[in-house]
């Protein structure tokens, strides 16, 4: 919080119950939100359903000078038990429309379902990305990628909001993509639509390739939402398939598979995925698992692991 003392906090809680009703709540708890299952209450928590609902959050907590953070498909993050003591503004909206020259869809769309949409309907770009957790905004934000492909590679350009500012379309170099980076890390914009290009394809040939994808995703992968997905990047280095060393393969050789702090453990089956094992795991646990690892890796090989996904609260 920006030095805001108690009382003015509580006019703030008022301003937004205002305004937005009974999508506004208090000391609302975020585990639900996140993939990991895991995170404590949130000060204040809006729920967002459509893009004229996020302008006026976001900057409402600008003009109130409100600490507040974006939670979409929660899939790439981990909530202290703690919680957050600021706003959470949770994107739903889901609008979509498809022209001949490209995909228009909002933030808050999930984005197994608009590759399952695309397969299903002779679209071809996103196929590739099937089974990545999460949702339009966020694959931007991190730009998500699998199997040699990312957003990078299909976005057209997006509309993004800067708090205080009106929104504004920005084509896709201004994004500075890099892996599972985009400049929108540093100046913490906010995606509310995004256009990606496609080319026509035979749809059986598509739904045939999304199978296999999942498929290879499957055997790895925990069939339940338990987990944030890998949870450390992969190493750039030029010379290994597709340019990075896997974080897995590290992880895999110095016996992680054995490993777990609390109700949190790595996932039997892909070294890279930690996971909320009993559903009662803290976010202490996980986060003591994750540096246990890293120093693992760093003290047999010399690579020094960073984190793919978001650590919010204390």
């Amino acid at each position: 919080m920006q030095n805001l003392q108690a009382e003015e906090i509580n006019n703030i809680a008022s301003i937004f119950g205002k305004r937005f009703g009974d999508k506004f709540r208090e000391n609302h708890i975020l585990a639900d939100y996140t993939t990991f299952g895991i995170g404590g209450p949130a000060r204040m928590f809006i729920y967002c359903d459509n893009r004229e609902d996020i302008i006026d959050a976001v900057n409402l907590a600008h003009e109130n000078r409100m600490d507040f953070f974006i939670v979409g498909g929660g899939s790439n993050l981990l909530i202290s038990d703690k919680g957050y003591p600021g706003l959470i503004i949770h994107i739903a909206s889901t609008g979509l429309d498809i022209t001949e020259n490209y995909i228009e869809v909002e933030s808050g769309y999930d984005w197994e379902e608009l590759v399952d949409l695309t397969c299903r309907e002779g679209l071809d770009g996103l196929v590739g990305m099937a089974g990545i957790k999460g949702q339009v905004g966020g694959a931007v934000y991190g730009n998500a990628g699998a199997f040699g492909t990312s957003v990078a590679d299909i976005l057209i350009e997006a509309e993004i909001l800067k708090p205080g500012e009106e929104p504004r379309w920005e084509k896709n170099n201004y994004f500075a993509f890099s892996y599972r980076n985009s400049i929108l890390k540093k100046t913490k914009e906010i995606v509310l639509r995004a256009r990606f290009d496609y080319k026509r394809e035979e749809p059986a040939i598509l739904l045939k390739k999304q199978d296999e994808i999942l498929e290879l995703r499957n055997q790895r992968h925990p069939e339940k939402d338990c987990s944030a997905g890998c949870f450390f990047k992969n190493i750039e280095k030029p010379d290994e398939p597709f340019g990075k060393l896997a974080a897995g393969f590290l992880l895999e050789k110095v016996g992680a598979k054995q490993m777990h702090i609390g109700g949190a453990r790595v996932f039997d089956k892909h070294a890279n995925i930690l996971i909320n094992a009993s559903g009662k795991a803290r976010a202490a646990d996980v986060r003591k698992l994750a540096e246990a690892l890293k120093k693992k890796v760093k003290d047999e090989y010399g690579y020094d692991l960073e984190e793919e996904i978001t650590f919010l609260g204390d």
